[in-house]
């Protein structure tokens, strides 16, 4: 009963905070673009502004997930949530690239709350119930992006009505912050208060800390491969508000309704049915088939144009988007149960946040790269993301 209370709680902290995130995630590209000044290379200034954002998790989340092996899970949580309360807050108040910037750099601060989610799951289980466990936060995570992305929108419109005459952004960030400062209280309630493994020294650690890939080798592919996704992944979170409204068209309504149904096509993957597949595929040969749906999917997008004057764009987005989503929904669970069953139990923070250092770092190529490529040719970042995916799915080493 005891650690279904505390599962409830971190997944309710982890869906609060991403319910936030999803508010702002339909609204950020197009603000960035016209908060943009006139000149300015659009697609590089894009992309750095998203980047920053990883830029700073990169170099903080290890340090924090090696801080909760020490100290425990739950005061890291709360400290994370409550920064990406206040990044919220800050995005509400942005009026110009400079403050929209600041929300990004305080984001990144606190980005390592799912890492540390997640490290608190792998505390509590193991084998293939810690990859479902993993699946769970994922799940947890798609609920937060399919709400937040509508309630973001309706919210904007509400914002900018007679009623409040605001600027757009101004509810939203207020309820996405109050929403990520209950889930930090959820947590405060839920979390028991004792570290999960012996304090240890802290000693001198240098700034990207890769102490973990020095003393277990066998991580290093896994984690060379997860890097290189994340990057083929992060050109399309970059760029695809973009790419809709450049050959569709199309606009925030059309990009909530892609991305809320990717979001539940998440959940339903990695809340159901991700545990049924490993209790018949061995993880390897499942982590290779997911990075190369996920691949395909990401080729498609652009494809949809070619296919416009027979097929309603729409339907092949669609089409792309479940490949995709099933494709990377699969992924990114499997690939961390793989390192945390080849990493120690005393290092698992220190593990998840190096994963999710390796996203930032994701997250931080993709979107210049993509923001420039899509400025040349919209469709490349996409042609490029796909081939990256299939040649990561080659490349997975046997762990089983």
């Amino acid at each position: 009963m005891r650690r279904a209370t505390e599962e409830w709680g971190i997944l309710g902290a982890v869906f609060l905070d991403l319910l936030g995130f999803g508010m702002l995630v339909a609204d950020i590209q197009l603000r960035a673009e016209k908060l943009t000044p006139a000149g300015w290379p659009k697609g590089l200034i894009i992309g750095a502004l998203l980047g920053s954002t990883f830029v700073i998790q990169l170099l903080v989340s290890p340090k924090w997930g090696h801080f909760s092996d020490r100290r425990g899970r739950k005061p890291v949580v709360v400290a994370c949530t409550v920064l990406s309360a206040l990044a919220m807050l800050t995005y509400g108040f942005a009026s110009s690239i400079w403050i929209l910037l600041l929300s990004r750099v305080l984001s990144g601060l606190g980005a390592a709350n799912v890492a540390v989610a997640q490290a608190f799951i792998s505390d509590r289980y193991e084998g293939e119930k810690r990859t479902a466990a993993l699946g769970r936060i994922g799940a947890a995570i798609s609920l937060g992006l399919i709400v937040g992305p509508p309630l973001g929108g309706f919210l904007s419109h509400l914002a900018s009505s007679n009623y409040f005459n605001a600027p757009p952004q101004f509810l939203v960030g207020i309820v996405a912050g109050t929403a990520s400062l209950v889930g930090a209280a959820a947590v405060t309630f839920t979390l028991p208060d004792v570290p999960p493994a012996a304090e240890q020294s802290p000693g001198k650690r240098p700034v990207i800390d890769l102490t973990l890939l020095r003393d277990l080798p066998h991580l290093r592919p896994l984690i060379l491969i997860a890097t290189v996704a994340w990057i083929s992944l992060a050109t399309l979170e970059g760029t695809f508000a973009r790419l809709i409204e450049h050959y569709f068209g199309y606009g925030a309504l059309e990009f909530g309704f892609l991305f809320g149904y990717e979001s539940l096509l998440a959940i339903v993957v990695q809340g159901a049915i991700l545990a049924w597949i490993l209790r018949r595929w061995k993880e390897t040969p499942l982590l290779r088939s997911a990075y190369v749906l996920q691949g395909v999917g990401l080729a498609l997008n652009p494809a949809s144009a070619l296919f416009a004057p027979t097929i309603p764009p729409l339907v092949t987005l669609f089409g792309a988007s479940t490949l995709y989503a099933f494709g990377s929904s699969v992924a990114n669970p499997t690939v961390n149960g793989l390192c945390s069953r080849l990493a120690p139990d005393d290092r698992q923070g220190e593990l998840f946040g190096l994963l999710q250092g390796a996203r930032s770092l994701g997250f931080v190529v993709g979107p210049m790269v993509g923001g420039v490529l899509f400025d040349w040719i919209p469709a490349a970042p996409y042609l490029l993301a796909g081939g990256v995916c299939v040649a990561a799915a080659l490349l997975v080493p046997k762990t089983d």
